[in-house]
């Protein structure tokens, strides 16, 4: 599903325009199916409202905000380290798919990862 919306064109008139962002959730949701593309859309829209409440353009981030999203999860949401881990997966793979499409030249997430969980205790720096 494609968001569109209208921008005045250069020479006054209205252009269709898709969204951008739309159409990178569109490209990477549409890898999966069934019920993987469902908790996939689930965890996705988790982090783009995460994005929004703090004006955030999920698509000119930097990995200091997603950084900032993971240690929201576990320190704010007090998420378990699966549920963390999970949703950093999935946000990976969009901005993967985002690199692959050139909708973005490098991924945000690309040097992130999920520190100071039971099963996987790695340093802060």
């Amino acid at each position: 599903m494609e968001t569109l919306m209208m921008v005045p064109a250069t020479s006054g008139s209205m252009d269709l325009v898709v969204d951008q962002l739309s159409r990178a959730v569109g490209a990477h949701l549409a890898r999966y199916k069934g019920q993987s593309r469902t908790h996939t859309a689930s965890d996705l829209r988790s982090y783009l409202g995460w994005c929004a409440a703090r004006r955030l353009d999920p698509l000119s981030v930097s990995r200091v905000h997603v950084e900032l999203w993971i240690r929201w999860m576990q320190e704010i949401r007090r998420l378990q380290p699966a549920t963390v881990s999970r949703r950093v997966s999935v946000v990976a793979g969009f901005y993967r798919t985002c690199v692959i499409d050139g909708v973005l030249a490098v991924s945000p997430a690309e040097h992130v990862g999920v520190r100071g969980s039971r099963r996987n205790p790695r340093p802060l720096v």
